[in-house]
């Protein structure tokens, strides 16, 4: 697989929304002009409502977040999700310590965008696989997940998650259910997809859980791909990581 991302053929006017542009005039960084910039945030807001009305609850949560925003900060919002350098940053990361437990995040374009490595787990007390003979026997389901998230001015923009769902007996790995890929993503000019999730126990000591699947990113005819791996065990989540395949 492939990790490239190619220079794209779309212009300094802006990125392409709806057949036209967030930007309507050359030069999408006249943030101090009042109208240029009420124009783009309109477009903006429209495309996150656009979103929501297809069912897409993370644009519901980029709407507040960006509303909340004043009208100087939606304007660098827009300038930064423009902005294909940044944006290049972001959506093609680099790799996180393999053996991150909690969160921890890189600051890019002066603190402005963030993007959060995030890792959760549990006891999965609602799974369909277990049963109370199995619980009275000391097995237990369980999960881990390991996430990205980017966030512009505090805004959520986008989140890459892998879990995976699996049994344990003291502390021995017993079985492996089918993990899971989701994500959000609310750049316009942009698309997320992946590969099928798959999920193994790892060989002895290890006995972890493990589930993974390659994302493939298309932003303004730039593309990249990128391996994303959760591993887990008795005490829960124990690495995660987004790399190059």
């Amino acid at each position: 697989m492939r990790s490239t991302f190619r220079r794209g053929v779309t212009t300094a006017a802006g990125v392409a929304l709806a057949g036209v542009t967030l930007a309507m005039l050359p030069g999408s960084a006249q943030a101090d002009d009042s109208w240029t910039s009420t124009v783009r945030i309109a477009k903006y807001t429209a495309y996150l409502a656009s979103q929501s009305a297809q069912g897409d609850t993370q644009a519901e949560e980029t709407a507040q977040g960006f509303a909340a925003l004043s009208k100087a900060d939606k304007a660098r919002f827009l300038d930064l999700i423009e902005d294909h350098a940044v944006m290049r940053k972001v959506f093609d990361p680099a790799e996180a310590p393999s053996a991150l437990v909690g969160s921890s995040q890189q600051v890019l374009a002066g603190g402005d965008v963030v993007v959060q490595h995030e890792s959760l787990s549990g006891v999965d007390e609602a799974s369909p696989h277990s049963s109370v003979a199995l619980r009275a026997s000391g097995y237990r389901d369980m999960w881990a997940s390991y996430s990205i998230t980017d966030r512009v001015m505090g805004v959520k923009v986008s989140r890459v998650t892998v879990r995976t769902n699996y049994q344990v007996k003291g502390k021995d790995t017993t079985k492996v259910y089918p993990g899971s890929a989701t994500h959000s993503l609310s750049v316009p000019g942009c698309s997320f997809s992946h590969s099928p999730v798959k999920e193994w126990i790892s060989s002895a000591p290890a006995d972890n859980a493990q589930s993974e699947t390659i994302w493939s990113a298309s932003c303004w005819g730039s593309e990249w791909d990128k391996r994303e791996r959760v591993w887990a065990d008795y005490r829960g989540f124990v690495g995660g990581y987004l790399k190059d395949e």
